[in-house]
């Protein structure tokens, strides 16, 4: 890529309100820079990335830029490892039991997620419910069940399970910075499995990894991220969800 692009997120894609889903965000712009960084690329987001608004990616001394106007939104570069490290594999059925413990039933600080959201009715959610598994300290899991997946798509799955392998009660944690290997699409109408798995947290800020299966152990695509608690003061407390009787 020698000359800048363009790119735009679709307003259904948000994670918090008002801004992108941080996984999906991270892959449109790996993609977009891939002939500047190549197919393994590392994303560090400097602000929330906005929906339904014109983005210019350009190419800088071997990596890529990500503007909204004047205000500068990402940075892509080459990953420094070509493999992230890999979360453990678990079974469909205990990625099935995991769900069951999904934090975000009872309070969620972003339900309009359309990775993770439980408040999400429309055909761009995902509908990812991931909990602790049984036996793994810091590890979540849950099913999907892809229904035309694309790229982006995957990095959007390979993103929120890691925030849920954190503590999102009082002030919720976000994405900061994201690194994915996607080996395969998962074809549509095939059940997978996502985990991620907290590897270390060092004041506000924590590093998880995750990766994307099939039932049969094959493996998709691996991440790995670092998210950031946010000031008390700059989010609401996590929004409960009623339980109907």
């Amino acid at each position: 890529m020698t000359e800048a692009r363009t790119c735009r997120i679709p307003g259904t894609h948000n994670g918090p309100s008002g801004s992108a889903n941080g996984g999906y965000a991270c892959g449109m712009f790996a993609r977009a820079a891939v002939d500047v960084v190549g197919t393994t690329a590392v994303v560090q987001l400097h602000a929330a990335p906005p929906l339904d608004t014109e983005l210019t990616v350009h190419p800088h001394r071997g990596r890529a830029l990500v503007w909204h106007e004047d205000e500068l939104v990402a940075t892509v570069s080459a990953a420094v490892h070509d493999q992230p490290a890999v979360a453990p594999f678990v079974t469909v059925a205990a990625a099935e039991r995991a769900s069951a413990s999904f934090a975000g039933e009872t309070a969620h600080p972003f339900p309009q997620c359309v990775v993770c959201g439980t408040a999400r009715t429309d055909p761009a959610a995902l509908h990812l419910t991931p909990g602790s598994v049984d036996g793994f300290p810091g590890v979540v899991a849950c099913t999907w069940t892809p229904g035309g997946p694309d790229l982006d798509t995957v990095w959007a799955v390979l993103d929120c399970p890691g925030g849920w392998a954190l503590d999102q009660s009082g002030s919720p944690y976000v994405l900061g910075r994201m690194s994915a290997r996607v080996h395969l699409v998962p074809p549509p109408g095939e059940p997978t499995i996502v985990v991620a798995q907290h590897i270390a947290t060092v004041g506000r800020t924590a590093r998880v990894t995750s990766a994307l299966f099939g039932p049969d152990g094959t493996e998709f695509g691996r991440a790995q991220a670092t998210w950031v608690r946010l000031s008390a003061s700059a989010h609401p407390a996590p929004r409960k969800r009623e339980c109907l009787r």
